[in-house]
């Protein structure tokens, strides 16, 4: 029998630059992917900025060609496509933003504590945390 997976909006930019790591790094995009792809369906979207930044050009290209990782359009906050995404497919969101810019997108005051899903990267080791 086919099972079909749950969507998860990735933050990609949040992921890369997990607890401000400077420059952001693909390997937590990798750690991600690979801890969750059997269990969910990963949508990815980046800040159009992320690819100026990020420390592997070259690894990072590979998601964003195969459209594993979409990013947004240059002047658009991620952060406002992966909300309405998330919104349209009702599906959480994997950040550790709290988004508080966005409130006025949210369809309600507790959306973001029923959607959001905190993350933590320790010794390499990607762990959710489901609300």
């Amino acid at each position: 029998m086919l099972k079909i997976k749950p969507k998860l909006i990735a933050d990609i930019s949040n992921i890369a630059g997990h607890y401000d790591e400077n420059p952001p790094k693909v390997k937590n995009i990798d750690i991600m992917y690979n801890t969750l792809k059997y269990t969910y369906y990963i949508i990815g979207i980046a800040d159009w900025k992320l690819y100026y930044y990020i420390d592997y050009r070259v690894s990072y290209e590979y998601y964003l060609r195969r459209r594993i990782i979409v990013e947004a359009p240059e002047g658009i906050e991620a952060d406002i496509l992966f909300i309405m995404k998330a919104i349209q497919d009702d599906c959480p969101i994997l950040t550790n933003d709290i988004l508080r810019d966005h409130t006025d997108l949210f369809p309600s005051e507790s959306w973001l504590e029923t959607h959001r899903i905190p993350f933590d990267i320790i010794k390499g080791e990607f762990r959710i945390y489901l609300p």
